[in-house]
C-alpha cells in the first residue's frame, strides 16, 4: 500500500479548520500522514491543532520553527521538505474535504504511476464545488465557473501562461516532490510551479471528479474572478497589471530553464524558450510569436488584454 501525506499550510485556522479538519478525519481511505505548519497565526491555530491531533491517533505531526514565511508558497516548501511519502496531497485550512477525496487521488495516480518509471514525475488534479463562506455552492463545478479547460495542462505552452489547477485539489508523486522544494522567489506558487515541472519532464492527468468544497470568501487569496474585456478596459492600471503578470510568468518560466532545462527534450525546451525570449522582443514580433506559440489563455477576453498590453 502507497503512503500518503497531506499537507495542510495552516494560518489563522481558528474559524475554518475544524470543518476541514473533520472532513479530514472522515475520509474513506485513512492511511494517510497529516504533517501541518502553521505560518505565525495570530488566534489561536496551534491550540485548535493539538485539540485534533489525538483523534489522528498518530498520524498527525504539527511542524513549529518558528519562522513564519508569509505566504502560502513559502509554507508548503518547507511543508514539501517535511515529506518523504509516495505520494503527496496539498490542503489548504478553509476547505472542506469531500469523503472520497483522498482515495481517489490515490487511485488516479496509482493508476498513471504504474506506467511510469519511478523517477518521472507525475501531476494529478480534479475539479471542485465552488462554495460561500456558508458552504453553499455558488456553482456545481470550478472548471463550469471559471470556464476553465482541463486539457490546458496537457500543453506546456499553454501551461506557461495559463494555470488550471488548484493546489487544494492536487497530488503530487514522490519523484516530484523531490523535484519541486526549495520552491523559487520567482514563481508565482508551489502548485503551478510543480504543474510545470511535471510538464517539462513528466506527466499531467486529470480527473472530472469533484474531490472538495473549495471555499470562495473575501480572505481567500485565490479566489477567482470572471474577466471580460470590459472588465479589463474600465478597471484603473489594469493593462499595467496584465503586463506585470506577464513578466512574473516570464520570470517563472526562466526559474524552470535554469533548473531543468538540460533534463528537458529539444522541443520542450525549445517551448519554454520561446516563452522567456518573449520579454525581448519588439512590438509587432512579440505579438506574433505570442500567437504562433499559442501561449494562449482559453478566453478571447485575456488573449486580447495580452496581446494590448505585452
Amino acid at each position: 500500500m502507497p503512503t500518503c501525506d497531506i499537507l495542510l499550510a495552516s494560518y489563522n485556522a481558528a474559524k475554518y479548520g475544524p470543518a476541514l479538519l473533520d472532513s479530514l478525519l472522515s475520509q474513506t481511505y485513512q492511511e494517510f500522514q497529516l504533517i501541518v505548519r502553521d505560518d505565525g497565526s495570530t488566534d489561536n491555530s496551534l491550540d485548535l491543532l493539538r485539540q485534533y491531533q489525538p483523534k489522528f491517533g498518530g498520524r498527525m505531526r504539527i511542524v513549529q520553527d518558528g519562522h513564519p514565511t508569509g505566504s502560502a508558497q513559502g509554507n508548503f516548501s518547507l511543508l514539501l521538505q517535511e515529506s518523504d511519502a509516495d505520494f503527496v496531497l496539498f490542503s489548504d485550512i478553509d476547505d472542506v474535504w469531500l469523503p472520497t477525496k483522498t482515495e481517489h487521488f490515490i487511485d488516479l495516480m496509482q493508476r498513471h504511476q504504474s506506467g511510469l518509471s519511478p523517477d518521472t514525475p507525475l501531476y494529478a488534479f480534479t475539479d471542485v464545488v465552488p462554495v460561500d463562506a456558508s458552504l453553499q455552492p455558488v456553482s456545481e463545478g470550478y472548471w463550469k465557473f471559471k470556464q476553465i479547460d482541463p486539457e490546458i495542462s496537457q500543453h506546456l505552452n499553454r501551461s506557461l501562461i495559463c494555470c488550471p489547477i488548484l493546489g487544494c485539489a492536487s497530488g503530487i508523486n514522490r519523484a516530484l516532490a523531490k523535484l519541486t522544494t526549495p520552491v523559487p522567489a520567482e514563481v508565482t506558487g508551489h502548485d503551478w510551479w510543480a504543474l510545470l515541472i511535471a510538464s517539462a519532464l513528466g506527466k499531467v492527468v486529470y480527473s472530472a471528479e469533484r474531490t472538495l468544497l473549495y471555499r470562495l470568501h473575501q480572505a481567500n487569496v485565490s479566489t477567482p474572478k470572471r474577466v471580460s474585456l470590459t472588465e479589463y478596459a474600465r478597471a484603473e492600471n489594469r493593462f499595467e497589471k496584465v503586463r506585470r503578470g506577464m513578466l512574473r510568468r516570464s520570470e517563472q518560466a526562466q526559474a524552470l530553464l535554469d533548473a531543468f532545462g538540460p533534463a528537458m527534450t529539444a522541443d520542450k525546451r525549445r517551448i519554454v524558450e520561446g516563452f522567456v525570449g518573449l520579454r525581448r522582443e519588439g512590438f509587432l514580433r512579440r505579438r506574433y510569436n505570442l500567437l504562433r506559440g499559442q501561449y494562449l489563455y482559453p478566453d478571447m477576453a485575456r488573449n486580447l488584454a495580452v496581446l494590448i498590453a505585452s
